[in-house]
């Protein structure tokens, strides 16, 4: 390379694109256009390194310093060129190769003027030395767009469009290909790496239970009556193999938790990729859409000790190996995701029948568990295509509702209920009807199916159960749940945490403690939080923290509209750490707020489950203002490391939170909640917690030791579990099969 050439290579990290569009390089300079965006350096990505998109240039001579924008062509879309807001990035060419790694699109501030070259002044130039220069949203640390989940590195076939967005089958979270691994930024909590190897769980299982048992009002636990009914697990993601949020871990969860507690069980999920320690123990031709699909059964064997074994079975077919994740594409699903899970919940309905594990099979007399929309068919194929030929005549199934939101609705014409499905339109109809807006009375509803059919519903916290009831929280289907609540068929039961998150035994935060050693623990935590986010070292402060998506259903908008108000609006010290990803134009306000108020407030983009942990030992308060929330999990982690929640009195949040509503309650309360999702009601509770922690240091304390003194972890959860399975195998089946009459008359 010639001594007075440059030669730079632009690396940018965004998932603000969809298959189609591009990113490109417009600046002042003539090889970037000189800000004409058609003549702009066009950047490149792939399946492998997407939402990372790159490009190389090679100038001849040194320009000096340069201003340049990024900007995405959507074009393909009708919708022209989306520039950057805000101020011109600015680099100063040198001699050499080097890297300008810009880690996010769009940069918060004012938006352009109609010229680009008329923006404000860049900020003043790096030193010249600099070789790499890394722009971010937010001052704070930035971690990788989102941690990584199982994906898939088979060669990619041919893709699948996107289905009508108005659907909404799947979440509008961010949805990539990262390297070889699926991504989708859903609850944040959940991408935590939890520990899944079989004998440390054990060892902490057992841990937990010493210690239980040095408790003088130690529970004591239920003593189920069908431990023999072997239970088999569905579910579409299964935690640690795929995930893209709390499903997988509460699916998970119940692979290890009925094994320990004595069941034969077996966990199924599709096979979206390579995974390793699997073999193979079987196959199955299997009729769905007019034709024969043959898939394979692959076996992962988890041993507890003592006897207890849950059996991972992961069904394979090519359908499930798209490349694009597990769902679909960025904002859109994949078209063949009916024919995927209904193929799915035939698997999984011959795997008891067929699969010999340890010299038998599961057999007839099983308990499906049944997870959201993706398995809602399962039980009407039991029903409709089993029950009706008397096989599985004594199995009983649930269906589990973790997000009521996204239900599997399609075109009933274009996926006919007999020649599609395979299912008695005469006798199944009726159960699999589903209304929306746009598609109206031509609508296939899985998750409907699964609720009329199924022997029992249950969601994931009690007034969850109650909330779907209503209309305003049953999305349609509030008047189904209704009529099986009255039948007594519906219940909510709080999931359960991991047993790792304990603050006497967490290997991530700086020192360990237990509630008599709470008060010291808690400090040393604080400050070292403190000092690794930036902020001032400041005991006396009320350091309140937030783990999350930005976006409005987790009240970000509500935090950011009370910034000021907390900074400078009430007489209490306090500061604030906002940790996650999401929206952009909420990510700018923390910025801006981050900026002015630095030594106060962190925002830190990303999710670090390092940082997660050492946020609940070293935070006093943990923010949760969430519009909705089935069930929640971070409320519960921090009161087990006596962090008090402030929470919006909904779903989980209000099952799992005791409010101190007046002084009559502080010998039981846990947190501090308010009702009705505005500014206002934030703010009081706000309050009330600030002068609490400020004014009313004994009362916090007793706070404090009345939430470490709960049990959120899956031992009790699993009690509530275990009644509804008695309950439900001492029950008569819900539904018969024998005629439309019989249950329609």
């Amino acid at each position: 390379m010639d001594k007075s050439s440059c030669e730079i290579t632009f690396k940018l990290g965004s998932a603000a694109t969809v298959p189609g569009e591009a990113v490109l390089v417009v600046g002042s300079h003539h090889a970037f256009g000189n800000w004409d965006p058609q003549s702009g350096l066009r950047m490149t990505t792939d399946e492998k390194s997407y939402p990372v998109w790159s490009v190389k240039l090679k100038v001849p001579e040194a320009v000096g310093a340069l201003e340049f924008k990024y900007v995405i062509d959507r074009q393909i879309n009708g919708e022209g060129f989306c520039w950057e807001e805000g101020e011109n990035r600015r680099l100063r060419f040198q001699p050499g190769a080097w890297l300008q790694q810009d880690t996010a699109f769009g940069c918060p501030g004012s938006k352009f003027t109609e010229d680009p070259r008329t923006a404000t002044p860049a900020a003043p130039l790096p030193p010249a030395g600099e070789r790499v220069v890394q722009s971010q949203h937010l001052a704070s640390p930035v971690d990788e767009l989102a941690t990584t989940t199982e994906g898939s590195d088979a060669p990619p076939e041919e893709k699948s469009m996107a289905s009508e967005p108005h659907l909404r089958n799947v979440p509008s979270a961010v949805s990539v290909l990262q390297g070889n691994t699926m991504q989708r930024l859903a609850s944040l909590s959940a991408f935590d790496t939890l520990v899944d190897d079989a004998e440390e769980m054990a060892a902490l299982r057992a841990q937990m239970e010493e210690e239980a048992a040095k408790l003088e009002d130690r529970p004591v636990r239920y003593g189920a009556r069908h431990l023999s009914t072997p239970i088999v697990i569905v579910s579409s993601e299964m935690h640690p193999w795929s995930k893209t949020g709390g499903l997988a871990m509460i699916a998970g969860s119940y692979g290890y938790e009925f094994a320990f507690r004595g069941h034969r069980t077996m966990a199924i999920s599709p096979m979206y990729d390579e995974y390793a320690d699997c073999r193979c123990i079987g196959s199955k031709a299997i009729e769905l859409c007019g034709g024969w699909h043959e898939v394979r059964y692959l076996l992962h064997r988890k041993v507890y000790g003592h006897g207890k074994v849950c059996d991972y079975i992961f069904v394979d077919h090519p359908c499930y190996r798209h490349a694009e994740g597990i769902y679909g594409p960025p904002g859109g699903e994949y078209t063949d995701n009916l024919f995927r899970f209904a193929l799915f919940s035939l698997a999984a309905a011959e795997a008891p029948l067929i699969l010999e594990i340890d010299g038998s099979t599961y057999g007839q007399d099983v308990l499906f568990i049944c997870n959201d929309w993706q398995t809602g068919i399962l039980p009407v194929y039991l029903l409709y295509k089993y029950k009706l030929h008397n096989t599985y005549t004594n199995a009983r199934s649930w269906m589990v509702i973790h997000n009521i939101a996204y239900q599997g609705k399609y075109s009933k014409e274009a996926f006919p209920v007999d020649s599609f499905l395979g299912l008695p339109r005469r006798l199944a109809g009726d159960d699999l009807q589903g209304e929306d807006m746009h598609l109206g009375p031509d609508c296939i509803n899985l998750l409907a199916g699964g609720i009329r059919t199924a022997d029992r519903v249950l969601t994931v916290s009690p007034n969850y159960a109650v909330e779907v009831c209503s209309p305003e929280g049953g999305n349609g289907l509030h008047e189904i749940l209704q009529r099986r609540g009255a039948e007594l068929r519906l219940a909510g039961v709080l999931n359960g945490i991991s047993d790792e998150w304990n603050p006497a035994t967490d290997p991530k935060i700086p020192r360990n403690y237990r509630l008599a050693d709470v008060e010291e623990g808690k400090r040393i935590c604080k400050a070292a939080l403190q000092q690794e986010l930036g902020l001032d070292v400041d005991p006396n402060a009320c350091l309140i923290g937030f783990c999350g998506r930005l976006c409005y259903q987790k009240g970000l908008t509500l935090i950011n509209a009370s910034i000021d108000w907390m900074m400078n609006g009430q007489p209490n010290r306090c500061q604030l750490i906002i940790m996650g990803k999401g929206e952009p134009n909420l990510a700018g306000q923390v910025a801006d707020a981050e900026r002015r108020y630095k030594g106060r407030i962190c925002g830190y983009v990303g999710f670090d489950p390092c940082v997660e942990r050492r946020m609940m030992a070293g935070c006093d308060l943990l923010l949760m203002p969430s519009q909705f929330e089935p069930c929640g999990l971070p409320q519960m982690y921090a009161q087990m490391y006596g962090t008090l929640p402030v929470v919006h009195e909904t779903g989980g949040l209000k099952d799992s939170v005791k409010g101190l509503w007046d002084d009559s309650h502080i010998n039981v309360a846990t947190g501090f909640l308010f009702t009705g999702f505005e500014e206002g009601s934030l703010k009081h509770a706000l309050y009330t917690a600030l002068n609490t922690f400020n004014h009313r240091k004994d009362v916090f304390r007793t706070m404090q030791s009345n939430a470490m003194r709960e049990s959120f972890y899956w031992p009790t959860a699993m009690d509530e579990y275990e009644k509804h399975v008695d309950w439900t195998m001492e029950s008569w089946a819900s539904r018969k099969p024998e005629s439309w009459w019989s249950n329609h008359g």
